[in-house]
């Protein structure tokens, strides 16, 4: 209970938020994404919602959407609210607020205002712990910016399961990379379904943007493949149900996603998904069934994207119809075959448009739709298939037409429209071998189809090419026949009563069955004999009325199979060539013309006869004595009807139409058979001339231009009446590339072509395209293409077209005129070019109401980027916006507002914001038009920009208008503008039109970063272009750009302050040298803006843009007053030290120098009673005194002169000899000089003399050595003790640079060696003393063994009273370690030192270890000198001194001074028995071993080290040969515990200590042991074994106790580290072993440790024993016995605990079942002992031994269960308690139970 208590307050403790815990109430309030958490913690929440409430402020006034927010989680009461105290229901509306605006701004996260808005909802509401999943994927798609990274730094440590990917980065504080994202959305699946769960809601709240839906969709698309990659990793028969998995779990999500209506993108993103799905994954056609549904299901239209995941989707589909429900909602898709011919370069389509026309044929069945079949036909022919796709799609319409039953509906008969569309098919050149193969495969019975179907057969059957030019009509006549042209005809009536023409504008009752007719029999040339002569068409009068000639002319140009308009061109021909020339027949050519620009050869064949016929026809017709010129032109006034249409047609003379044919279109006859659009060449070369030709040429013979008009104005005319669109559209692309014929213009003769359309119903305009098969977005362009850009009333009407006012027009003519409008453009003049813009532009900017719902304001401002507008045009549309200026009230005049405003905003008062809505649309559209318009930049531009500048700048104060995008946008034009004016010469700026002050009014005012940094950039340009107006006005740009301008955090606005520095600063400086003063306290008040500003520029861009600035000023004039200026403005800040030294490091020496120099020159003029050069630099008052402001300064070039790179240049150009360093030198002097007077005057200042002592060193470590040494003397000889002092500490300093000028500076060193040891003698400065000491010591140190005798020389002065006999310990110190040093310099020649120096060093060691001298670091500085005495010369320390020696390191051992100098002191004696010989040193250690027992254990440890190291150390001969007094020593060292206890008094150790001594000595001898042979060693052994038993008087029988203990203490160590190998050695210890466990008495800890010892010790023979030693009954018996007997004595020995094991290990030893049986026996019999103690201890044994030797020792169990069964009734509980669980271990060991046995 007490554990699932602890566990439930812990969980409880966990989930706290610690109320009671200030401490983390304050860490948890410093949790911010904007400030550091010291900052932070120190923030109320009154301030914090100051600051992130301007953030939301700003916010509102980008997107009206959230100013809901403000009165709940943004109000004044949230201040207030603790969540913690919220009921559950209030923190449920909070988190969906919360969640409601994270999304709404989750777009807007890298600007500042959104950052400070979210800032409150992390401090005031804890979203980052109680929002955790929505703010981390608010923040996501920004996952690489820093500010993810400030957002994992505030996260808590327990995260949702669903972002279980972020620890490791929230611990590195690092963004985590994309890969790991996609990673975790695949392997995820919470994960996955949360961010898609995120992402949906905020498409549904309207809330998503760019940056998420593609962040989305990427990472997405990429986690679904490598979730179908994981799928197909498993087994071949896992990887299905895998894949299914998968499936089912994205299609709700991806469902989901399709339903988002209003997020086209979000769609997208799921078409993504689908399509990696559909190509990766291996999917039924089922499931591919519902995806293609789920893609279509919310279809109201559609993008590219969509159509490629259908068309995906379709191609791994098995089946090849769609469903119902995506058939019906592809095929109303209005460009779907235009969007299919786009997609298919990098797509298959071809899958997708089969199973489109599969389900077009299939409807054919059920619905009878024109248009589906028109759309069939532009499917096959559109080249969106592969042969087999093709192949398919032409037998599914065979098939169709086979089995459909005919229709009784003669307007539309399934049967016949697949029928012709076969026929028609048939003729094209990219497929008719596929028809024809098609035909074949399908097997056609001739009974079920009509009999036209089986002539057209049969015709592809006997001729080669349905297609070919030389198939002859007649031909196929005789193989047909006639049985059914009396059905066919009965129905149509022999006359007609007012029929005059069949192409009049009225219904004829009549065409169609003729039509209908003609169709059935054009494949016999006897019934088409035969229809001729039909009476209802009046053959014999066809040369009188129009009747029978235009009923095949329609026919022609009308929606019939290729045979059948071949068929009626030829009619036509053979009545001409049978009939006399009685009439002129020019009504023909229009449709000549139209029949040669056939698609189908046979018809151009047809057609160029009709032409060579009616040429001939006139040619015989002129050559009669007949006048052309009184035939009568057949149908003149009634071929269009009795109407306006024919009598306003224009007609050509008969000479006029011989020459159109014999002179025009004869000679192309050729070329028109090859190709059908070389017509429309044809026509357009000859109307527009050989002059006006720009293409090739066909003109055979040039007809005048009377005669080109006249033919151009007659098809015109025909144009513009004839009914047939069709006709139309063919003969307007000829026309419209003949832009006039003479004077003439096309537009004067067509226009009236275009108002007829212009004026039709969308409606009509429709119903005309689809009789005539038409696409109406193209005829709508040929129609507009009328109109030239030189006709004002074409232009009219084109302007007409374009003011669409309401939806009763046609908005496809409207999009048609627009493309014309682009097209022409370049070619209208300047008047109408600004006429259309200003109506573009009155459309761009139009109000919804007044377009009632048609989107021509979209297309409006689309023209106009699309069209290049001239700079009149643009000056006109900015100097015609309304100012948001004139809505105020009461607003004064523009010059007295210019006058009285100072730069500040006026207030806007009144401003209506419904009214400033359209005003201010108007104005981004004009400027964004400018931004993009090649002409902007005009100057002439400049001043209307500047005055709506001036207008949006005044109303940036009102709160509910943004306006900093139109700012930036009229800046960057004017920018634009200022800066084409400074690279083109003949371009100049209105300067009258600049108005700086309200540029510099804006960057000190504005709030948006853009806007300041846009004005910052013209301001800069402004300042190249016309620097005399803007720099009276930019100095307050850069007084007050500290916090407004500088603390960007922006590559962008880090830029344009580095480009505004570039452009104004230079002027600025040359505009200041033109003052009388000078320029200095100009560019010191410059300097002093910046310097202000350093705290808020961001750290990682200060360097850069200091730099920047000192280089514009002039670093060499200038450095040094920046940084006066920046260290006396933040003093005591070492950072701001750091930085001016950085600085001033990125420029070269010589500026260094020289700044340094006039800064020093700043710090001496501070004393002055005037100063002048200090005094714009440094302020002096009160506060800060001229010696405060001097402490300020002087760090600085310390740290300048100190930099690690100026020293090594300075000394690598102090070397050299050239211009560059007398510059130098000149610099350096002057600097050195100042550095002296400055030391002089402060020298009594405290710690402004040490500064200036700091500047010297500085001053003087710039010098190399050699150079330095040179000028040493003069130093010396000039100053006071503290200055001397500091020019030997340069020096000294200098000594440790061993890289330069070594030869120079060795030269020089040992010359001023005896300088420097005559002031050693001469000067009684004890720190002058000390400091020169440590010269010396350095230069021996460096080139001492380049001169021993002059290191000797210098020795004796050291070692003299003046040094190491001096009274100061710091003296002898330092004379120590030089000593130190000079030894391994002089080497051999030291040795007349040492008798001097030795006994010194003895002395002062002495005194370092006494009780009232005690001095570590003379003690250090003793051994350092004893070690190279060691090291160096050993030979020279005698028997005598190595006795002294060691005697006071024993000292030094008891002193305990620490274990820096146990440490120096070990070291120093480990190089006695490294350096002395062995036989001294054993010598040596004999002598002194009394002494180191007296100094206590830590001397006798040294002593012991020593030892140790000299045996290791030395090879096994040595030890051999030294073996007798190794043992000596020994013996001697064997007695320590004799003497330390007998009798033990207060000095005496302590057991332990003895103890640790004891282990010492035996690892000593055990070291021994290792080089010594048995022959040598066993001696030994007896020695010392007969040594302890020697015999002694009672008296001093514990003396021999302690000898014992001793011995046996090695003893144990000694079997115990060499095992088996001395097992012989027991032999000679057996016999003393027993007889002390015999005799002793353990009634003292003496004795019972002798016992525990001599125990352990038998234990490790036993353990080790490997030779069947203890298997002799004379080994085994004694010690058995002795062992056994002691158990008589457990209840006084409580050392069972090393007893029983004893037994044990001998039992396992003897390993023999009679000594077994022995050791069992005597153990049963104490069992039954009196003592409970002796039975409990007989128990433990027998069960240890049970344990030890298992059932070999069970082998005794008869003779063991009478005792156990007594034991287990034994009056004693522990006793019985043991039993049972021996026997526990017994029947463990058995298997079985004892208890049969016990009964």
């Amino acid at each position: 209970m007490a554990t699932m208590l602890a566990a439930q307050l812990a969980q409880i403790r966990a989930q706290s938020a610690n109320p009671l815990n200030l401490k983390a109430q304050k860490k948890a309030h410093s949790q911010s994404l904007l400030f550091e958490p010291p900052v932070a913690a120190s923030q109320d929440f009154d301030t914090i919602y100051q600051i992130c409430y301007e953030g939301f402020e700003e916010l509102c006034r980008l997107d009206s959407s959230f100013n809901g927010f403000a009165v709940n989680i943004f109000g004044e009461q949230s201040k207030q609210e603790d969540r913690t105290q919220m009921t559950a229901a209030q923190n449920q509306q909070l988190d969906m607020a919360i969640e409601e605006f994270l999304g709404l701004v989750s777009g807007r996260l890298l600007l500042k205002p959104a950052l400070k808005a979210v800032e409150w909802l992390v401090r005031r509401f804890r979203i980052h712990e109680h929002n955790t999943l929505c703010l981390v994927l608010s923040f996501l798609p920004f996952h690489t910016r820093p500010i993810f990274a400030t957002l994992l730094s505030i996260l808590p440590q327990k995260l949702p399961p669903t972002l279980k990917f972020l620890p490791p980065y929230i611990q590195s504080l690092a963004n985590p990379p994309r890969h790991t994202i996609v990673y975790s959305a695949s392997s995820s699946r919470p994960f996955f379904a949360a961010f898609s769960a995120y992402v949906f809601k905020s498409a549904r709240l309207g809330y998503h943007h760019p940056a998420l839906t593609s962040f989305w969709a990427s990472i997405t698309t990429e986690a679904v493949a490598s979730m179908l990659d994981q799928a197909r990793s498993a087994r071949l028969e896992s990887q299905k149900q895998n894949q299914e998995d998968v499936v089912l779990f994205l299609l709700p999500i991806l469902n989901e996603g399709l339903l988002m209506e209003n997020s086209p993108d979000l769609r997208v993103g799921c078409y993504m998904v689908l399509t990696v799905l559909a190509s990766t994954a291996d999917l039924d056609d089922g499931v591919l069934a519902v995806l293609m549904e789920a893609v279509t299901s919310e279809w109201t239209q559609t993008s590219h994207a969509g159509i490629i995941c259908l068309s995906v989707l379709a191609q791994q589909r098995q089946a090849s119809e769609l469903p119902k429900s995506v058939f019906k909602s592809v095929i109303v898709l209005e460009n779907l075959v235009d969007d299919l011919l786009t997609l298919r370069e990098q797509y298959k389509v071809e899958r997708l448009t089969l199973s489109i026309i599969l389900g077009i044929i299939n409807g054919l069945k059920r619905t009878r739709d024109e248009s589906r079949l028109r759309l069939l036909r532009t499917l096959i022919e559109s080249d969106l298939m592969d042969e087999a796709s093709t192949a398919i799609a032409l037998e599914s319409v065979l098939s169709v037409a086979q089995k459909l039953p005919p229709e009784a509906d003669p307007n539309f008969d399934v049967q016949d429209s697949l029928t012709d569309l076969v026929l028609r098919l048939a003729d094209s050149k990219a497929i008719g071998d596929l028809v024809q193969t098609a035909i074949k495969v399908s097997g056609l019975d001739i009974v079920q189809v009509r009999k036209r179907v089986d002539r057209a057969f049969a015709s592809s059957e006997t001729t080669p090419d349905p297609t070919n030019e030389d198939v002859d009509m007649e031909d196929l006549g005789e193989r047909a026949g006639t049985e059914d042209f009396e059905v066919l005809t009965s129905r149509i009536p022999t006359r007609t009563a007012y029929e005059i023409s069949f192409l009049s504008h009225s219904d004829s009752y009549v065409f169609d069955s003729l039509a209908h007719a003609f169709n059935a029999v054009c494949a016999s040339s006897i019934d088409l004999e035969r229809f001729s002569n039909l009476p209802v068409l009046r053959k014999p009068l066809a040369m009188s009325e129009p009747l029978f000639f235009s009923f095949f002319v329609r026919i022609w140009c009308g929606n019939v199979s290729a045979i059948a308009r071949a068929a009626a061109i030829q009619i036509m021909a053979k009545t001409i060539a049978v009939v006399p020339l009685t009439a002129d027949l020019q009504i023909v050519l229009p449709y000549l013309v139209f029949a040669l620009a056939d698609e189908s050869a046979k018809v151009r064949q047809a057609a160029a006869e009709l032409v060579l016929i009616l040429a001939s026809a006139y040619a015989r017709a002129n050559g009669t004595d007949n006048d052309l010129a009184d035939l009568p032109i057949l149908g003149h006034e009634e071929i269009y009807g009795q109407g306006k249409e024919s009598k306003e047609l224009s007609w050509l003379s008969v000479k006029e139409t011989h020459k159109f044919l014999a002179d025009l279109l004869v000679p192309g006859l050729e070329e028109c058979l090859l190709d059908a659009t070389h017509i429309d060449r044809l026509l357009s070369n000859n109307f527009n001339g050989l002059k006006h030709n720009t293409t090739e040429n066909t003109i055979r013979k040039e007809l005048k231009t009377s005669s080109r008009l006249a033919i151009f104005g007659s098809l015109c005319s025909h144009v513009v009446n004839t009914p047939l669109y069709v006709v139309k559209f063919r003969l307007l692309k000829i026309l419209n590339t003949v832009p006039k014929v003479g004077s003439t213009s096309r537009t004067k003769l067509l226009l009236p072509l275009l108002s007829d359309v212009a004026f039709k119903t969308p409606e009509e305009q429709e119903q005309l395209c689809r009789n005539g098969e038409l696409d109406l977005s193209q005829l709508m362009d040929r129609v507009v293409s009328i109109v030239v850009a030189t006709d004002r009333e074409g232009m009219q009407i084109l302007k007409t077209i374009i003011e669409v006012e309401d939806q009763s027009r046609s908005l496809k003519l409207r999009a048609a005129a627009l493309r014309h409008l682009q097209s022409i453009w370049s070619s209208m003049k300047a008047d109408l070019q600004a006429s259309f813009a200003r109506l573009l532009l009155e459309q761009a900017v139009g109000t919804p109401e007044r377009l009632t719902g048609v989107d021509t304001g979209v297309e409006a401002m689309g023209m106009l980027r699309a069209i290049p507008l001239s700079a009149p045009i643009l000056q006109s549309f900015v100097e015609g916006l309304p100012s948001i200026s004139s809505n105020l009230q009461d607003k004064p005049s523009a010059s007295k507002r210019r006058r009285t405003s100072h730069g500040q905003a006026e207030q806007i008062v009144n401003l209506d914001a419904e009214d400033l809505a359209p005003i201010v649309r108007k104005i981004t559209v004009v400027l964004e038009l400018l931004e993009e318009a090649k002409a902007r930049k005009d100057p002439e531009l400049l001043k209307g920009l500047f005055q709506v500048f001036s207008d949006l700048h005044h109303c940036s104060s009102h709160s509910s208008t943004a306006t900093g995008y139109l700012q930036v946008s009229a800046m960057d034009n004017m920018l634009a503008i200022v800066k084409n004016a400074e690279t083109a010469s003949n371009l100049r700026v209105d300067r009258s039109a600049i108005r700086a002050d309200v540029l510099v009014d804006c960057i000190r005012t504005t709030k948006s970063p853009q806007v300041r940094n846009t004005a910052l950039l013209l301001v800069s340009a402004l300042a190249t272009a016309a620097p005399e107006l803007v720099l009276h006005s930019v100095m307050p740009v850069f007084t007050f750009m500290g916090a407004n301008v500088l603390h960007q955090d922006d590559d962008f606005s880090a830029y344009v302050m580095s480009k505004t520095m570039e452009s104004v600063i230079p002027r600025l400086l040359e505009s200041l040298h033109n003052r009388k003063e000078g320029p200095f306290a100009g560019v010191a008040e410059l300097l002093l803006s910046f310097a202000a500003a350093f705290e808020h520029i961001p750290s990682q861009r200060r360097l850069d843009l200091f730099h920047s600035l000192a280089d514009k000023v002039g670093p060499a004039d200038y450095l040094f007053a920046l940084l006066t200026i920046l260290i006396d403005k933040y003093p005591n800040d070492y950072s701001v030290v750091q930085f001016a030294a950085d600085l001033a490091g990125r420029y070269n020496i010589i500026i260094r120098l020289q700044t340094v120099a006039k800064y020093l020159q700043v710090i001496l003029d501070i004393r002055k009673s005037k100063p002048t050069i200090s005094a714009p630099l440094v302020i002096i008052d009160g506060h800060n005194t001229a010696e405060n402001a001097v402490a300020n300064l002087l760090p600085l070039v310390c740290v300048i002169l100190s930099e690690a790179g100026l020293v090594s240049i300075a000394f690598s150009r102090f070397c050299q000899d050239d211009e560059y360093t007398v510059i130098m030198q000149t610099t350096y002097e002057q600097i050195l000089e100042q550095a002296f007077m400055l030391a002089e005057q402060y020298k009594t200042h405290g710690e402004l003399a040490t500064l200036c002592l700091q500047l010297l060193n500085a001053s003087l470590g710039l010098l190399p050595l050699s150079k330095l040494v040179g000028t040493l003397e003069a130093l010396l000889n000039r100053t006071d003790g503290t200055i001397r002092r500091q020019v030997l500490r340069s020096f000294e300093a200098q000594l440790n640079d061993k890289k330069l000028d070594q030869r120079a500076s060795q030269i020089a060193c040992l010359g001023f060696l005896p300088r420097l040891v005559s002031i050693i003698e001469v000067t009684l400065d004890v720190p002058l003393r000390h400091t020169t000491i440590v010269c010396v010591d350095r230069v021996v140190q460096m080139f001492g063994k380049k001169d021993p005798s002059a290191i000797v020389v210098a020795a004796h002065t050291i070692c003299g009273n003046r040094c190491l006999g001096a009274a100061e310990s710091s003296l002898r110190i330092i004379s120590l370690l030089c000593l130190t040093t000079m030894i391994e310099a002089a080497g051999d020649l030291f040795v007349s030192i040492v008798p001097k120096s030795f006994p010194l060093a003895i002395r002062n060691l002495v005194i370092s270890i006494g009780e009232d001298t005690e001095d570590k670091t003379l003690h250090n500085a003793v051994y350092s000198f004893l070690g190279a005495l060691l090291m160096y010369l050993p030979w020279a320390i005698a028997g005598a001194d190595l006795d002294r020696l060691l005697s006071v390191s024993h000292e030094s051992a008891n002193a305990d001074m620490g274990d820096v100098c146990d440490q120096r002191r070990t070291e120093a004696l480990e190089l006695v028995p490294n350096q002395i010989g062995l036989k001294d040193c054993l010598a040596a250690l004999d002598r002194t071993w009394p002494n180191a027992m007296r100094e206590g254990p830590l001397a006798v440890k040294d002593h012991l080290r020593i030892l140790r190291q000299a045996i290791n150390r030395q090879p096994k001969s040595m030890i051999v040969k030294h073996s007798e007094t190794l043992g000596g020593l020994f013996l001697k060292m064997f007695d320590l515990r004799h003497i330390q206890l007998s009798p033990p008094t207060e000095d005496s150790y302590s057991a332990k200590e003895i103890d640790e001594v004891e282990a010492e000595v035996n690892e000593a001898v055990i070291a021994m042991i290792y080089k010594l042979n048995d022959a040598t060693f066993r001696p030994l052994f007896v020695r010392i074994s007969d040594w302890t038993n020697a015999t002694m008087s009672k008296k001093d029988g514990e003396s021999r106790l302690h000898r014992q203990t001793t011995w046996y203490a090695f003893l144990l160590q000694f079997f115990q580290t060499l095992k088996s190998i001395v097992t012989s050695y027991v032999g000679l210890i057996i016999d003393d072993s027993v007889e002390i466990l015999k005799t002793i008495s353990t009634t003292d800890d003496t004795s019972t440790e002798l016992w525990r010892r001599v125990v352990l010790t038998l234990t490790k023979t036993f353990e080790h024993d490997q030779d069947d030693f203890y298997q002799a009954p004379a080994h085994f018996t004694p010690v058995c016995n002795a062992l056994l007997n002691q158990l008589a004595y457990a209840a006084q020995l409580p050392l069972l605990p090393e007893l029983i094991p004893a037994i044990a290990e001998l039992a396992v030893a003897a390993d023999s079942s009679v000594h077994h049986k022995e050791m069992n026996s005597t153990i049963l019999k104490y069992m039954r002992s009196d003592s409970t103690a002796v039975r409990l201890a007989a128990v433990q044994c027998e069960s240890a031994l049970t344990e030890r030797l298992g059932e070999e020792w069970l082998a005794l169990l008869p003779e063991m269960l009478p005792f156990i069964s007594e034991a287990l009734e034994d009056d004693d509980e522990l006793v019985e308690q043991e039993v049972q669980k021996w026997v526990v271990r017994i029947e463990s060991i058995l298997g079985e139970s004892l208890d049969p046995m016990l009964q």
